[in-house]
């Protein structure tokens, strides 16, 4: 495949709208190459609860590039309706055939959920909202609810700016209704509430659900007894991602694995182990330099930077070819949740020695979670995006 085919003709910019959903990313760092291409970092500038997800380490594998900024720049399925306002798109279907293709719908909804649908699945996930168990966008009828208690009959629905107008107004009304008519309890919420007065939210929830027979009593506590403080603070530990789309924009120009100074990043980290031979890891030894000495290089150093700033609980690298979710330090039980998605086998070790490597420096020497997703580049990019897709939204909810 062509290489130029693989990349998006763009720049990043400030905003992106990944579905309705808008990701909210600055460039937080950046830094200049030998050959004067940018290497940037994009996220949201808090220091805590980050997972770091980079793309190309090898010039000569560019599909993490792409599917980053294909993941960011992902256009609105025909179905949704996007709004002007962060975390207030509410997505609804026109008038189609909804029962033929609900479920596909469904699943494309809980991928691009909104800021508001995030924090509230936090709070209703795992039977933790007063011991009910909801699912999230449920077909039902002709609709798909934004959440279902299917054994209770409780629906949640969560709605935007734009259901203040009388079009919206109507198709409401007349979805409560067919709603109610199939047995379902309808509860509206606003997402400004959502964001601005979520104990507020609880507290209606409470006295609603409360009056419900059906509802055990000995689920329902009022405001301060609810959770634990860690499930109470849940929706403020929404995982952050950072992406770091190419870190080796030299060796994609040249279309090389290593950079312009014939340097591996992937064997440049300062490990205990840097400099040990790497000839067992192909034809061409040359192709693995360590470099001249470990760390020596403007894109290690930015990487360096990066993890010593924003601290990642977790960080996904993207590579290929070998079709295999490595991993290194505590990260096995991700490895496997990233193996369910993807379908391909966990691997501790890539089957050969990796002196110098990212995955050492921070996994094995940092305990940070590490996992090396080596991806299949003999299929097209385009079917790689729907299971790497999940894995990102994955990562921002584990």
């Amino acid at each position: 495949m062509i290489l130029s085919m693989l990349c998006l003709n763009r720049s990043l910019k400030k905003i992106f709208a990944k579905g309705v959903q808008k990701i909210i990313m600055e460039i937080l760092q950046s830094a200049t190459t030998k050959l004067n291409n940018k290497i940037e970092l994009y996220g949201e500038d808090k220091q805590d609860n980050n997972v770091l997800v980079i793309g190309v380490f090898h010039g000569d594998e560019p599909q993490g590039k792409y599917l980053i900024e294909k993941y960011i720049y992902s256009p609105s399925p025909a179905f949704q309706a996007s709004s002007p306002q962060r975390g207030e798109g509410k997505r609804f279907l026109h008038t189609h055939n909804y029962t033929n293709f609900a479920n596909s719908v469904a699943k494309e909804l809980r991928k691009n959920s909104t800021d508001a649908e995030r924090i509230l699945w936090s709070i209703l996930k795992n039977g933790q909202f007063f011991g009910l168990h909801f699912k999230r966008q449920q077909p039902i009828g002709n609709y798909i609810a934004d959440f279902a208690c299917m054994k209770k009959k409780i629906i949640i629905e969560l709605d935007g700016s734009q259901h203040d107008e009388t079009k919206s107004i109507e198709y409401d009304r007349k979805r409560t209704q067919c709603l109610n008519s199939l047995g379902f309890q309808v509860i509206r919420i606003w997402n400004n509430d959502i964001f601005n007065n979520l104990n507020g939210v609880y507290e209606h929830l409470f006295n609603i659900l409360k009056k419900d027979k059906n509802i055990k009593q000995k689920f329902l506590r009022p405001l301060g007894e609810r959770m634990s403080v860690g499930q109470e603070r849940g929706y403020i530990q929404h995982n952050k991602l950072l992406f770091l789309p190419c870190l080796n924009p030299d060796g994609m120009q040249n279309n090389t694995r290593t950079n312009s100074n014939g340097v591996d990043l992937n064997r440049n980290y300062p490990t205990k182990n840097w400099g040990q031979d790497t000839s067992a890891a192909g034809n061409n030894p040359a192709d693995y330099f360590g470099g001249k000495s470990a760390g020596s290089e403007i894109e290690t150093k930015f990487v360096l930077d990066i993890i010593e700033k924003y601290k990642p609980k977790l960080i996904l690298a993207l590579h290929a070819p070998y079709k295999v979710v490595n991993y290194d330090g505590p990260a096995e039980k991700f490895a496997k949740s990233i193996s369910k998605i993807i379908g391909y086998p966990v691997e501790a070790s890539i089957g050969y020695p990796t002196p110098g490597s990212f995955g050492t420096y921070c996994g094995v020497e940092r305990n940070i979670p590490t996992i090396t997703l080596e991806l299949d580049e003999e299929i097209p990019i385009a079917q790689l995006e729907q299971p790497v897709f999940e894995i990102f939204d994955y990562l921002s909810d584990c």
